[in-house]
């Protein structure tokens, strides 16, 4: 039975629940690994990320950029396509993760990814779909019919389902789209969706109708997200609920079969939420999903995790993603993980608020501990290739492959440390495999003067962390943009997240350039019906705040305990309590 509920008498009910000052903030879900990390990272030093990927995407998607490892990409006349280096000492490539993370990076931070320097590289990113299974494949002209479930098959497949919801103008681009979250149906359909599904496979053959993929045991253990990810994608484009079934059957057997692995799971979380509000039903289990995106539960399902408690040299490196190394006491984060981490995990609020005050936590940390990741704020003892950046990186612009809880050599005496996996291995460098005795000595004789551990196949995710977090004018405030990255959302007004993580109430102001309303998504009232210029919001201690800015004067329903203007849910679902004394 649907009823109707004055907003009044909801704001009124939601003015008793008072917080103290000891409890976590009232209807807020803790992250147990999330409760590990720093409240105020030290230092405090959060780049401005929009500002550096624009300069960053303007500096690799330059065809005539000069000096040393440079140009990064190059466009042949005639050719499909562009090549990319994955690796700055290394040769031009294509491959998808390198090269399509930029296309869609760029468009994420407001540049105009059709004529970036004089070239149309959404034209040309097209290049890398293959009509056959109908999805973006890892190299142009990628035929075979085996679709791995890791990085170099179903993430170029979602990486050209997000170039499609950036360009939903384009009609190539949007047939694309059904056919790519089609791919993603047939294989759901064959692993046994929506009855019976069983994720535990390498990936799909599309010729033998089978589990097929890359020999590497890990890539079993998170790609469940992946494939429910494009089942809800497709359920939007489409409006075939067997796409929403599917998606829910797979997200509920990854709750029960939890595990993690470089970026096959980081959509985990997101979908759930996203079904849980649309889809009714069972609720999927958040708690389980979440603790699998942070990497607690079985090490062995769990072998990468997102640093929490983690202080190397008095400096916080926690929110970033990577390898457990030394049995869990020390880490290799990557780059990729750790920038598009946050991009997946802020939409999350919007469908359920209870969890904002911890994502709030996990953003500053990951925003600021990604400058680490370009050896910003490391001296020369903390990188490999300090002097080559001063030379041709000064801005600190672009990243290296990983980030290490402290340098490969024997002693170990530096922590943490920017570094990547060619020059250890030798990979393209001429010099073959190093010995570790000998890596610092190695370093200061000759390549701290060269690029190889550079990696823009890692660095060109820096968009989706750029494109969803802008500086407030309190230090430690971010604004985090809960839509663009919300790919092929249902309908939705603006809302972002911030996170005081302060002993003391601050006030931030949300910026306006017309009247509007303003919706606290946290404790589910309006703040506002008309606002204007500067709204100024304070936000107590250690707490988050889910801004929705509405039209002016909205008429609100609450129908189903889901609030609503002009037809657009914007709670999706209000507390019992909320409901009760509205009544």
């Amino acid at each position: 039975m649907k009823s109707k509920l004055s907003f009044a008498a909801i704001g009124i009910a939601f003015l008793f629940l008072v917080r103290t000052a000891s409890a976590v903030q009232p209807g807020q879900r803790e992250i147990a690994p999330v409760e590990r990390m720093a409240r105020i990272p030290r230092p405090l030093d959060v780049r401005d990320w929009k500002a550096v990927a624009r300069d960053y995407y303007k500096l690799v998607l330059n065809p005539n950029a000069s000096g040393d490892g440079f140009p990064v990409v190059a466009i042949e006349p005639g050719a499909a396509g562009f090549r990319m280096k994955s690796y700055l000492g290394a040769r031009l490539d294509q491959e998808g993760f390198t090269a399509l993370a930029a296309v869609v990076g760029a468009r994420m931070v407001g540049l105009s990814a059709r004529s970036l320097h004089g070239v149309d590289f959404v034209e040309r990113a097209k290049a890398w779909y293959d009509p056959g299974i109908g999805v973006y494949r890892h190299r142009p002209n990628q035929h075979d019919p085996v679709l791995n479930a890791d990085i170099y098959g179903y993430w170029d497949a979602i990486l050209g389902l997000m170039l499609a919801a950036q360009y939903p103008e384009d009609p190539e681009l949007k047939n694309q789209a059904r056919t790519a979250v089609a791919a993603f149906r047939r294989i759901a359909h064959g692993l046994g969706c929506p009855k019976s599904p069983n994720y535990d496979i390498l990936g799909w053959d599309f010729a033998e109708g089978k589990p097929h993929g890359r020999m590497e045991p890990m890539n079993r253990l998170g790609n469940a997200p992946s494939v429910a990810w494009g089942l809800l994608a497709g359920y939007q484009i489409t409006g075939d609920s067997d796409y929403l079934d599917c998606a829910r059957a797979t997200m509920k057997w990854y709750s029960e079969n939890p595990g993690r692995y470089e970026v096959s799971h980081v959509m985990g979380p997101l979908t759930a939420a996203r079904l849980n509000a649309i889809a009714g039903g069972e609720p999927l289990n958040m708690d389980s999903i979440l603790n699998a995106w942070f990497g607690d539960g079985d090490p062995k399902r769990h072998p990468w995790f997102v640093t929490r408690g983690t202080e190397c040299g008095g400096i916080t490196c926690d929110g970033i993603d990577g390898a457990r190394l030394d049995n869990g006491k020390g880490f290799y984060a990557f780059t990729m993980g750790s920038l598009q981490g946050p991009g997946w995990l802020a939409p999350v609020v919007r469908y359920q608020p209870q969890y904002a005050r911890a994502i709030g936590r996990y953003l500053l940390n990951a925003a600021n501990s990604s400058r680490l990741l370009q050896g910003h704020g490391l001296d020369a003892n903390h990188q490999d290739h300090a002097r080559w950046k001063l030379k041709a990186d000064p801005a600190n612009l672009l990243f290296y492959e990983g980030l290490k809880s402290s340098d490969p050599s024997i002693g170990h005496p530096y922590a943490p440390y920017a570094t990547g996996d060619p020059i250890l291995n030798g990979w393209g460098t001429g010099r073959g495999r190093i010995d570790r005795k000998d890596y610092l000595a190695l370093r200061e004789s000759w390549f701290a003067d060269t690029s190889f551990n550079i990696a823009p196949y890692m660095g060109n995710s820096v968009g989706f962390l750029g494109g969803i977090m802008s500086l407030t004018e309190v230090p430690g405030i971010l604004q985090w943009d809960c839509l663009a990255t919300d790919w092929f959302h249902p309908p939705a007004y603006p809302t972002y997240l911030y996170y005081n993580p302060f002993d003391s109430a601050k006030t931030i102001s949300l910026h306006l350039d017309k009247p509007c309303a303003i919706y606290d998504l946290t404790n589910h009232r309006m703040l506002a019906h008309r606002a204007e210029n500067a709204f100024a919001c304070t936000i107590d201690p250690d707490s988050a705040a889910v801004l929705i800015v509405l039209p002016p004067d909205p008429e609100t329903v609450v129908a189903n305990e889901r609030v609503s203007v002009h037809g657009i849910v914007i709670d999706y679902r209000l507390p019992d309590a909320v409901i009760s004394s509205a009544k």
